[in-house]
């Protein structure tokens, strides 16, 4: 078998970000990538999620350009697929949108979370890889 890889159109791009609850942001951090993981939630066109105070806050009060990523894979068929959306990080302060985001079913990545973050999408990509027969 081969693999073979088609772009994603945005709105499928989209129904994936939103199926899924675990995902990647990757931050640069004095010139090198950083990335962890996060538990989310897709809050119309914002990836939204909780966090305390270290890298990931410090970026939302910077304003700083992001990556978010998502993806599945079945290692058994080697197929899967992988979406990634692109924008500038924004710690939430407002406390009208605070309230309403104490309603999301979003908790922090192995901590209590004190502070949301979101990122509205300012980009988004995504990669399908599928198995196709070897020809012959």
């Amino acid at each position: 078998m081969v693999n073979g890889l088609s772009e994603l159109p945005e709105r499928e791009c989209l129904e994936l970000l939103a199926a899924r609850v675990l995902g990647r942001i990757a931050v640069v951090v004095e010139g090198a990538a950083r990335v962890f993981p996060v538990n989310y939630l897709l809050d119309g066109q914002d990836v939204v999620f909780r966090t305390d105070e270290g890298t990931k806050l410090d970026a939302a009060q910077a304003g700083a350009l992001v990556t978010f990523e998502v993806d599945d894979s079945d290692p058994l068929y080697h197929t899967g697929w992988s979406v990634m959306a692109c924008g500038h990080l924004e710690a939430v302060t407002e406390p009208h949108e605070l309230h309403r985001m104490q309603s999301l079913p979003v908790r922090a990545w192995g901590r209590e979370g004190q502070h949301w973050v979101r990122m509205p999408i300012a980009s988004i990509s995504g990669r399908r890889i599928k198995a196709v027969p070897k020809a012959t």
